[in-house]
């Protein structure tokens, strides 16, 4: 049984794991922090407050996909029942009682909503949402990783739960799992002044549903502490249903193998065809009386689809005006009105930065797909590159056309660096091995050595130089100098474009990885590669959904790489470099578990292309996004998320990952990492 503390000018409850603390002002909860953690984190830290309920106003702004703001609904009285407390809310004819009480179990929360009125009261999705404000945003890596979590949330219907686990180290995780009624999606409302670096408070939803006069509905849970790592267990204890694919994501010819286990322990499988062929597979089992929703996708067989793709590339997306400075560039492809774009001003619309990946994709297929119309393209973008934004005398590599000397972006020679390795592997031209080590070289000058860039891992370019004759010592030193560096950070990161991500984590296993691999192991780089391997293992979803599981939280890049420019969470390409990281760790280490994440990683990111070859840069997740000030007013209404962001943009990296993976065919290659 939970302890009442003593008085204090806030209720607060205790058991063995926790305190839980009330807003006594307004009966919502104002922090939950573990015993034991020398941070002192909230857990449940946001813009607004745990448990606060809002309700949806039909207003439409702008369109259907943007909708008025929710309102709160009022506080009525809080008031202890047993060891209970319970608050009371109302707005319109909607009554709501929610009922907490602290156990030695966890804390127990039911929202109970009961019309008032005489006549039915009918609710879309998104209607009526609860927030759980788990405390999901970046500061600092040394702020995030000790003050900050990760929320994997899943609304799978009447089996729904949230893994929440520290973005560092920690000896304890939270769960939420649902115990009554549904959840069914979830929106986010984040501060629009943190830009990339605010996930948001999440709003959790039942499906529609409506009440009679008199009527009643009920949404309960439990918040509980686990040990780390066991989640699986915990859900299961706790009434959860949990959900295992074989594969996510399956190619013609293959099936969903599923298995199911309930409370009980008791597993059940299930095997099913994709016999619609290509798409989405919603899949629902009955678990003890309860629906357990799951979501699987059928890809075209992968050979297939990066065909489609290049060939999309090339007949849509390359510029073929003579006249202009982007002769030859492979553009953005707008799906929506049907024509290319390129923006100057924009950096992540122009022709160059991640733009180059278009052109690995395309140079990784030909060298197992020999196409004369395809080499033209290629080459013609090569021409395109050399023009304009990579100098062939120095080897500096410039954030657009014009080579303009003003912005030096550190992840753009990364970037152009493979493209250089692509052309070495397909035409054995000298040249290409002279623009690697030399764009290496001006990187470092450029004080990359202190950077953590995604593009290349450097050591394998080592290795590469090496092979093929050429002594590179300065290269060498200067690669030492940056694992030095990285080693010497741990997973303290430094700030890059957004203060603590993925990406940020990505290049920190990879570059240690390889340097393992290709040049010199050590007992202190060993160690700093399984400290990052642990933290990049953090973002990694668990949800039975070929959108969710092993992909890494990414809520930004719709609104960088995106057409519609809207926050929240996205699935999208860079998700991808996580599967890369994974299987050097894998080659460096010889622990081969980390391949099978991998492959589903690079399988359950496919569902971004389609097989005619167009593509979306960011699947977006969350029903709605509402952005906010500072003080929790609106800055910008509501906008309609659950949609593919019409811009064929940024997202081929999946595919030349995957080919380079050797997991999906003879595209292979050794130095990346082998297939396990």
């Amino acid at each position: 049984m939970g302890t009442k503390p003593d008085s204090s000018s806030r209720t607060a409850r205790s058991n063995k794991s926790f305190t839980v603390t009330w807003n006594d002002d307004d009966g919502t909860l104002s922090s939950l922090v573990m015993n034991g953690d020398e941070a002192r984190m909230n857990w449940i830290e946001g813009t607004d407050r745990w448990g606060a309920i809002r309700l949806h106003r039909m207003e439409f702004i702008d369109g259907a996909d943007t909708w008025g703001d929710t309102t709160r609904m009022d506080f009525v009285e809080m008031r202890e029942e047993g060891n209970a407390i319970v608050s009371t809310y109302r707005l319109g004819p909607i009554r709501a009682d929610v009922r907490r009480e602290v156990t030695d179990e966890g804390l127990s929360e039911s929202y109970v909503f009961t019309n008032e009125a005489s006549y039915p009261v009918y609710f879309l999705r998104g209607h009526l949402g609860i927030l759980a404000t788990f405390n999901d945003s970046y500061a600092h890596a040394s702020v995030s990783e000790t003050q900050r979590c990760h929320a994997h949330i899943w609304c799978g219907g009447e089996i729904a739960w949230a893994r929440v686990l520290k973005m560092g180290p920690f000896q304890q995780e939270l769960a939420l799992v649902l115990q009554e009624g549904d959840l069914d999606t979830y929106s986010v409302r984040r501060i629009f002044e943190e830009m990339s670096n605010d996930r948001g408070d999440f709003v959790l939803h039942p499906a529609p549903f409506h009440l009679n006069p008199g009527a009643s509905k009920t949404i309960a849970w439990k918040v509980v502490v686990y040990p780390a790592g066991k989640f699986d267990e915990t859900l299961l204890r706790h009434g959860g249903a949990k959900i295992d694919f074989r594969q996510e994501t399956v190619f013609p010819g293959e099936t969903f193998e599923i298995d199911v286990t309930g409370p009980d322990g008791k597993t059940v499988h299930h095997s099913r065809k994709p016999d619609r062929g290509v798409g989405a597979y919603d899949f629902e089992f009955d678990v003890g009386g309860r629906k357990a929703k799951a979501r699987g996708y059928c890809s075209p067989a992968f050979d297939d689809l990066v065909t489609a793709r290049v060939r999309f590339i090339v007949e849509k997306q390359q510029c073929l005006e003579p006249s202009s400075p982007l002769y030859g560039a492979y553009l953005i492809w707008d799906s929506e009105d049907d024509a290319p774009y390129f923006d100057f001003l924009w950096r992540d619309h122009n022709a160059c930065r991640e733009r180059v990946v278009m052109a690995l994709t395309v140079a990784r297929w030909l060298q197992r797909h020999p196409d004369p119309k395809v080499m033209q393209s290629l080459e013609l973008f090569e021409q395109f590159a050399i023009r304009e934004f990579f100098d062939e005398t120095t080897c500096t590599v410039y954030d657009t056309i014009g080579k303009d000397p003003k912005f030096k972006r550190l992840y753009n020679a990364p970037n152009l660096v493979q493209f250089w390795r692509e052309l070495y592997n397909l035409k054995k031209d000298g040249r290409y091995l002279d623009y690697i080590e030399k764009s290496l070289l001006d990187y470092y000058r450029l004080g990359g050595d202190r950077f953590y860039p995604n593009g290349c891992d450097f050591s394998s370019e080592i290795a590469l130089l090496e092979r093929e004759g050429r002594e590179v010592p300065e290269l060498r030193e200067a690669v030492r100098r940056h694992v030095a560096n990285i080693v010497a950070n741990g997973i303290r990161y430094p700030e890059h474009e957004v203060r603590f991500e993925q990406t940020i984590a990505t290049p920190a296993v990879s570059i240690i990885a390889q340097y393992c691999r290709f040049v010199e192991k050590t007992p202190a780089a060993l160690e700093a590669l399984e400290a990052n391997f642990d933290i990049l293992s953090r973002f990694q979803g668990n949800q039975p959904d070929h959108r969710l599981h092993e992909t890494a939280i990414r809520h930004w890049d719709g609104y960088w790489f995106g057409k519609r420019h809207l926050y929240g969470d996205t699935l999208h390409q860079h998700s991808t470099i996580t599967a890369r990281a994974f299987l050097q760790y894998a080659a460096a280490t010889g622990d081969s578990r980390p391949v099978a994440r991998a492959e589903r990683c690079l399988r359950n990111c496919l569902c971004m292309f389609r097989s005619d070859g167009s593509a979306t840069c960011a699947l977006l997740l969350p029903l709605s996004v509402t952005m906010l000030n500072r003080d929790g007013t609106v800055f910008r209404s509501a906008r309609r998320g659950e949609f593919a962001d019409p811009f064929v943009n940024d997202m081929d990296t999946a595919l030349y990952l995957g080919m380079r993976s050797g997991l999906f065919g003879e595209y292979g290659e050794p130095d990346f990492a082998p297939a396990t």
